[in-house]
């Protein structure tokens, strides 16, 4: 008899069913690299730590003050970010992986993102301009980047 293996990784987030190889969670747009070796989120609260401890962490303010710390993996902003903090059709507006955040030598960049990659449905503006369909965008210190034409589903970026 044949050995089935196992070969899927388990978000550390959600709990979700990803295929090996994976870079970000289907269900939740949670970083995935390296998960394979690592328990829960430790090694990404590890490396966010080491970050803001040489001062090279940037955040995103969401309304209400809640913070999330970027690091220089790539992360999603997503639905699940202001789950309880929207009403249910604003915030079913906001994709599950609506905004991707990278960082390149040194700069932040965002790029409206969406489950494929190909922007998502409702749109990103970054200080008050549509980046739907135009790349990556580099951001600087203090711009607003609303999500989905959701005021509520506004962030703040910035530097350390």
């Amino acid at each position: 008899m044949e050995e089935i293996i196992d070969v899927s990784v388990i978000c550390p987030a959600c709990q979700g069913l990803n295929g090996v190889g994976s870079f970000f969670c289907y269900s939740c747009g949670e970083y995935l690299a390296g998960e394979q070796e690592c328990t829960g989120n430790s090694a990404v609260m590890e490396e966010a730590a080491e970050a803001a401890a040489q001062g090279a962490v940037a955040r995103m303010i969401m309304p209400g003050g809640e913070e999330i710390i970027l690091t220089d993996n790539p992360q999603f902003i997503q639905r699940s970010n202001f789950e309880g903090k929207l009403p249910q059709d604003a915030l079913m507006s906001v994709s599950r992986q609506h905004l991707l955040v990278t960082r390149d030598n040194g700069t932040y960049f965002v790029q409206d993102h969406g489950r494929d990659g190909t922007g998502s449905t409702n749109h990103t503006r970054v200080n008050n301009i549509d980046i739907h369909h135009k790349g990556r965008q580099a951001l600087r210190d203090g711009d607003s980047i609303e999500l989905a034409r959701q005021p509520g589903a506004t962030l703040i970026f910035r530097l350390n």
